[in-house]
């Protein structure tokens, strides 16, 4: 019997296991250490990543999957009678989406819906965890992408960067362009907007004043005692976002957490030092 398959490219940030346990299939990005080149997550982990970041005179740069890339495994995932469902990173921050659009058009008799999460790292990645879950639960596409687009619209996502050097020079930087130069003592807490551009929420002073209040921040907009599913990502700074979940769970129903490292392409344009906080309420999950 044909069911749905999950796709998503590799800037979700979803541990090797979390993808094999939800059968969801990953297109990797490229990282280039010119003239080096390595396969986001396959040919290097994000502690390889970090420790080449520390060693290298050249910075790294990233580079989209081909639409021969998705075609491959949709073609593949496809032959089955299967539909499937490609969630990506933001097509502000990237042209992934659009690989896989293209990707799409060159494979004939499947049906294949490409997701602007507008989101990334693990926005991007609960995404797929829930439409994965909802597809082995036997829910229909239509349903799976209402819910997909009600998880985006609810998703709270809120980062702390140690500099804004790593988004400025791979042009990430987004509508937080005007920040650049005029910090000193403050830290930027970021966001990414409602269409998919990472935005400026506030800034505040010193990055211990930044991770508390991304937890206020939180509170603010997701009643305290609800529930809701929630991740922490970091690079290299473990600690930090181990006590940001902690502290969701002393606030909120924690369904499902996850905490992770960022991989090599999200941590090219962000930097070492980096904290992310994300959630939504579990509410959303149900059929409207």
């Amino acid at each position: 019997m044909a069911g749905v398959k999950i796709v998503v490219d590799s800037t979700c940030d979803l541990p090797r296991e979390m993808r094999e346990s939800h059968d969801i299939t990953m297109v990797p990005l490229r990282v280039h250490f010119d003239p080096e080149v390595y396969l986001d997550y396959i040919e290097m982990s994000p502690s390889q990543f970090y420790e080449k970041l520390r060693t290298s005179k050249v910075h790294p740069r990233t580079s989209q999957p081909s639409p021969a890339e998705f075609a491959e495994v949709y073609a593949r995932l496809g032959s089955s009678g299967d539909e499937i469902i490609s969630i990506h990173l933001s097509e502000k921050m990237s042209g992934t989406l659009q690989s896989a659009v293209l990707g799409k058009s060159m494979v004939e008799g499947v049906n294949v819906h490409v997701v602007d999460s507008r989101s990334a790292s693990l926005g991007t990645g609960l995404m797929a965890v829930a439409a994965a879950r909802a597809a082995r639960e036997g829910r229909l596409v239509p349903d799976i992408l209402s819910m997909l687009e009600r998880i985006r619209r609810s998703m709270e996502l809120y980062f702390v960067v140690d500099t804004l050097d790593y988004l400025a020079r791979n042009g990430r930087i987004g509508r937080a362009q005007h920040l650049l130069g005029s910090l000193l003592q403050f830290k930027p807490i970021l966001t990414i907007d409602e269409d998919g551009y990472v935005s400026s929420f506030e800034k505040v002073r010193g990055k211990s004043r930044a991770f508390s209040r991304l937890m206020e921040i939180v509170r603010e907009r997701v009643p305290e005692g609800a529930e809701i599913v929630a991740a922490a990502v970091h690079s290299e700074a473990p600690a930090e976002a181990e006590r940001l979940v902690a502290e969701l769970g002393a606030s909120y129903n924690i369904r499902e957490k996850v905490v992770t490292e960022l991989g090599p392409v999200i941590g090219s344009h962000v930097g070492p030092g980096t904290v992310a906080v994300m959630c939504y309420e579990t509410k959303v999950l149900d059929v409207a």
